[in-house]
């Protein structure tokens, strides 16, 4: 049996411009993307027929035909002139539904391993082309590198230099539809008059400047817990907070790893806290 194990890490969107709304229903986006040390663990079994999705540890994820994972890996089996099955097996640990990529992250990891299990050779930029069908994040994960993402987030310019940063993520207990957010967005400012989101980045603090997200002011009016949680980073050492994707997890950039922990020990311990916290760090 050949089998292959993944790590399929979570990312944070440093900043998510909606540049307005296209014929095709879906919106321009603006983003600068990094991956986090925050992963599932994705095991590839090849089997002798089927497709079986397999994850035990987070009831929101649908098995069967409804998983991402389970559509991705058809698609590009597909391409194999080997007449197998697999068996995909996902541990959970990035939460569902939190804005931080882990679903189109999944699939990501499982196409890029098909492709290297089954020897398929397809080249990055057509699993690229593959994995847009079947999400709009799917192209970051597969591209592997710090970016900035345009269109609805597959076209992708490489982060030549960007400090690796000590993350603290705070993932509130709420399922937010990123439809929901996107439904309710209302354009705020003209975003054609901001500076252009460098491919360089020397330090934190001009990361820490570029920050931003539009769909904060949506899931934090609906969710007060949002800026509750921002306030909370900020009030214990974050240099900056903000929310990620469409939300609901918030993210705190610190300065060192220490006060990372410390940070994160705080939030963790607050009375009924209904959220995960983790102590990351940008890749």
């Amino acid at each position: 049996m050949k089998t292959l194990k993944l790590q399929s890490p979570g990312k944070i969107n440093l900043r998510l411009d909606v540049l307005g709304k296209r014929s095709d229903g879906y919106h321009d986006l603006r983003m600068l993307n990094s991956a986090v040390t925050v992963f599932d663990d994705i095991e590839l079994n090849i089997i002798e027929r089927g497709i079986v999705v397999e994850c035990t540890d987070d009831p929101k994820v649908p098995s069967g035909e409804d998983n991402i994972v389970y559509r991705a890996a058809k698609e590009i089996m597909a391409y194999s002139n080997k007449n197998v099955g697999v068996h995909v097996k996902i541990k959970k640990n990035i939460p569902s539904g939190a804005g931080m990529g882990g679903g189109s992250s999944n699939a990501a990891s499982v196409l890029a391993g098909l492709n290297q299990l089954l020897k398929i050779n397809l080249s990055r930029d057509k699993l690229i082309r593959i994995g847009l069908r079947f999400g709009a994040d799917i192209p970051f994960f597969l591209y592997g590198s710090p970016a900035i993402a345009t269109g609805i987030g597959e076209n992708l310019t490489k982060v030549k230099r960007l400090p690796h940063m000590p993350v603290v993520i705070v993932s509130p207990d709420l399922d937010v539809p990123t439809k929901w957010v996107f439904e309710r967005y209302q354009p705020n400012g003209n975003h054609h008059e901001d500076p252009e989101i460098p491919r360089e980045f020397a330090t934190k603090k001009a990361v820490v400047k570029m920050m931003h997200n539009d769909l904060e002011s949506v899931t934090g009016r609906q969710y007060p817990i949002v800026d509750e949680l921002k306030g909370w980073l900020l009030k214990y050492g974050a240099m900056a907070a903000q929310m990620t994707g469409s939300g609901p997890s918030v993210f705190g950039i610190f300065a060192d790893e220490e006060s990372a922990h410390k940070a994160a020990k705080k939030i963790a311990s607050k009375p009924d806290a209904a959220w995960r916290v983790f102590v990351a760090e940008t890749i």
